[in-house]
């Protein structure tokens, strides 16, 4: 198939719920094929918004996406790229084909339609971290509450209710697997740690300078400090660089796990400074420090802060690239049973999700199987 007639009538059979589990899955191939996107595109707009005729631009393409529901509500920023929208477009159907796979696996047992064996299902993330102070002091903070405020006497829950007086010098926030918290430091700049990740911190900034460590990954809205007149730079290390920052926002991916420490600009100016070069950075740029030294390029930069907004988007992404963040946020152990499909995956999901859910959406994408047991997730190709 691959008439856009044909094609125009599968898709109504798909949305009248009366598509076969093979009609489903050749649904699934023509989109992950490419060159159909655009087409797909089309009919969920003329869908949804009950025309005869519609263009793909991107200001249909965010009313679809606002319609679909299938990002957090609470998103500020568009999506600049339409070559993104085109591939998330195509993800959108494969998530409302996941949905009739669901209903398939319940009235059609015999077909085997849905290979994911689960168990015990496994729970998204949430608000998890501990506050380690100098002394050996640690502080399990509250999973009811999203983050901690740091000020000369004392740190305190965002909500103000009171959690500690320290006069240690040096704090380390830590997020475990299938953990997440927030913080804002002495001088006003605000801190998202994802999931195994650290950040240390002085409790007070020494004079001239602004200096934390980080491991793993993080969102910063950094705070203008001026001593004497002068604005101080905010600077991050990692493993590997040293972002220097002005005002600004960014987002900072330095997981061992991963072959390269990746530093997405969202506004303002930074520097990122490694023992052998240096590079500046634009907004919508992304910086990546590797073995093969600093790449930049241009980006969508909400697929680098999904997981602080709430979802995972995958744009051309590899398996084994996507099980590392669920492996991560899920707190589960990953087992390759045989090679994994050697597939690029597009998909924007909500992290609320629990992981079957996830699972289903990947394997009606084409190529994997999967079975979750106790906090042990088998993978394999089909």
């Amino acid at each position: 198939m691959g008439d856009s007639q044909d094609i125009h009538a599968l898709f109504k059979k798909f949305l009248s719920d009366s598509c076969t589990p093979e009609e489903a899955a050749q649904l699934i191939h023509l989109l992950q094929s490419g060159k159909d996107k655009a087409l797909f595109v089309q009919l969920i707009n003329k869908h949804l918004h009950n025309e005869e005729e519609s263009t793909v631009d991107d200001a249909v393409l965010s009313r679809v996406f606002a319609r679909l529901n299938l990002g957090d509500d609470k998103r500020k920023k568009p999506i600049k790229s339409l070559t993104f929208y085109l591939k998330i477009a195509a993800a959108a159907v494969i998530c409302m084909v996941a949905g009739i796979g669901a209903y398939y696996h319940v009235q059609h047992k015999d077909q085997k339609t849905d290979k994911t064996i689960v168990a015990h299902d496994i729970t998204p993330g949430g608000n998890r971290a501990t506050l380690m102070l100098e002394g050996g002091q640690h502080i399990e903070l509250s999973g009811n509450q999203s983050g901690i405020v740091v000020t000369d006497e004392e740190i305190s829950y965002n909500d103000g209710t009171k959690l500690a007086t320290s006069s240690a010098v040096i704090h380390k926030l830590v997020t475990p697997k299938g953990g997440q918290y927030q913080i804002t430091l002495h001088d006003g700049t605000k801190v998202w740690l994802n999931a195994l990740s650290t950040l240390t911190y002085p409790k007070q900034f020494a004079k001239g300078e602004r200096i934390v460590e980080l491991e793993g990954e993080a969102y910063f809205e950094v705070s203008t400090w001026l001593e004497d007149g002068q604005r101080i730079p905010f600077r991050v290390k990692t493993k590997s660089q040293t972002a220097e920052v002005l005002g600004t926002q960014l987002n900072i991916n330095a997981y061992d796990d991963e072959n390269t420490t990746t530093t997405t600009l969202l506004e303002g100016a930074v520097r990122v400074v490694t023992p052998h070069s240096s590079a500046s950075l634009k907004p919508g740029q992304q910086c990546k420090v590797g073995s093969q030294g600093i790449a930049i390029d241009e980006v969508d930069v909400e697929t680098a802060v999904d997981w602080k907004n709430g979802d995972f988007i995958f744009v051309d992404e590899n398996l084994a690239s996507i099980m590392r963040k669920i492996a991560r946020w899920y707190d589960v152990k990953i087992v390759y049973e045989r090679d994994l499909p050697d597939e690029l995956y597009n998909a924007q999901i909500s992290r609320n999700k629990n992981l079957s859910e996830i699972l289903r959406i990947l394997e009606l994408s084409g190529g994997l199987t999967s079975r979750i047991e106790d906090d042990t997730l088998f993978l394999s190709s089909k």
